[in-house]
């Protein structure tokens, strides 16, 4: 395993997963770009024994190991973000049958080659994106290679099925590709990283479907869950967990965008308050249970920057485990790290949504709504969408 890679290898049972999801019967041609150690392409020998089977990986290493377990498949050491990768595969575009894919999880630089593969994959422009995943590419250059009706299987980060910078990314898939599944796999299923990550399994053909199937897997490879979601609702987010949050615990109260709330997070990092002379708060000073906390006000600090106030709740914006946390300002004035949100709402709504916020309903809310790979992150857009509840609630 390569972490400077990006390569996190697939566990056994979810190769097995990924691969009964995949429907085609007698597959000529299947590719694997980033075979890693070879969980799926041993998946792949077992069901279509009789198939040709081409794969790639960076790794010179892993090229070597699985030449000797698979004398009979063509691998080949390649660079999966090369806009002439058919040409290093021997193959045309457009020519196979079955693609399966477990990619790297790399940030990549934005280059004229980027901008020609995801345009040639009907997944936008380079302007669609803040920024560019080699997961993101991978995904392109399998829809590149894979034919009309082909079918493809890939493992994605949270961030590309959940984030907001990445809704054009969804948008697209729904416009011009059929969606046959879905499926949000457990925390902690790669080794050596907490990263959360979905299998979606594509047909290369225009949708026609109104409703995508989206499962929920255990550490077995077991489906444990399966609910039906809207295609129209899908650009939002394509996670199981939100979906089945809006199912079971929606609920219509008004949102803090309508009761006009302030919201902000710190400026500086937790590291630059410790090393400068002032009093602060992080999220290791939110407890488990609700903290209403008393500052001294000091003018001073006050003037020079924008601090958490009197009446201020105050939430972690990032984190794994403290997100849920809330902390009510009872006097006085202090300053936040930039992994704590402030809510500042009219004194009419406080009580309600710090009530809102340590429900049942409002943890429910944070679990659905936060997103990301390894450490969960909580955006503006979606705190804003809230819904303060009731105080009867």
């Amino acid at each position: 395993m390569r972490s400077d890679l990006g390569q996190y290898y697939t566990h056994q049972n979810i190769s097995k997963l990924l691969m009964s999801n995949i429907l085609m019967k007698n597959p000529k041609k299947i590719l694997e770009l980033g075979i890693g150690d070879g969980a799926l392409l041993r998946e792949a020998k077992l069901k279509w024994r009789d198939s040709k089977i081409i794969g790639g990986d960076i790794d010179p290493k892993n090229i070597k190991i699985l030449k000797k377990e698979f004398p009979n498949v063509d691998l080949f050491l390649i660079n999966g973000l090369s806009s002439r990768l058919n040409h290093r595969l021997k193959i045309k575009l457009g020519s196979i049958d079955v693609g399966v894919c477990n990619p790297p999880y790399l940030v990549v630089e934005k280059s004229d080659e980027i901008k020609k593969i995801l345009n040639s994959s009907r997944l936008g422009d380079l302007s669609d994106y803040r920024i560019v995943t080699s997961d993101l590419v991978f995904l392109a250059q399998n829809l590149l290679l894979i034919r009309e009706n082909g079918e493809l299987g890939i493992i994605l980060p949270d961030g590309l099925l959940t984030s907001h910078q990445f809704s054009m990314f969804r948008k697209r898939i729904i416009e011009n590709y059929s969606i046959k599944g879905i499926i949000e796999l457990p925390d902690k299923i790669f080794k050596k990283t907490e990263a959360k990550t979905h299998i979606l399994v594509l047909k290369k053909c225009r949708p026609k479907n109104k409703t995508v199937t989206i499962h929920k897997a255990n550490h077995k490879g077991e489906i444990e869950d399966t609910i039906n979601v809207d295609i129209v609702d899908l650009p939002h987010r394509m996670d199981y967990s939100y979906h089945k949050w809006r199912l079971n615990d929606f609920k219509k109260g008004i949102s803090l965008e309508s009761v006009k709330a302030e919201i902000f997070r710190g400026k500086f990092s937790k590291k630059e308050l410790s090393n400068g002379d002032y009093k602060y708060i992080h999220t290791t000073d939110l407890k488990k249970d609700l903290k209403y906390q008393v500052f001294k006000p000091n003018k001073r600090v006050a003037r020079r920057f924008r601090c958490a106030n009197k009446g201020d709740i105050i939430i972690p914006r990032v984190g794994k485990r403290c997100l849920g946390r809330v902390m009510v300002i009872e006097d006085g004035s202090i300053l936040i790290s930039d992994c704590l949100y402030v809510i500042r709402v009219p004194q009419e709504y406080r009580e309600a949504l710090v009530r809102t916020l340590t429900s049942e309903y409002g943890q429910n809310w944070i679990k659905a709504n936060s997103h990301g790979v390894c450490s969960r992150v909580i955006s503006k857009i979606d705190l804003l969408n809230l819904e303060i509840q009731p105080l009867t609630l």
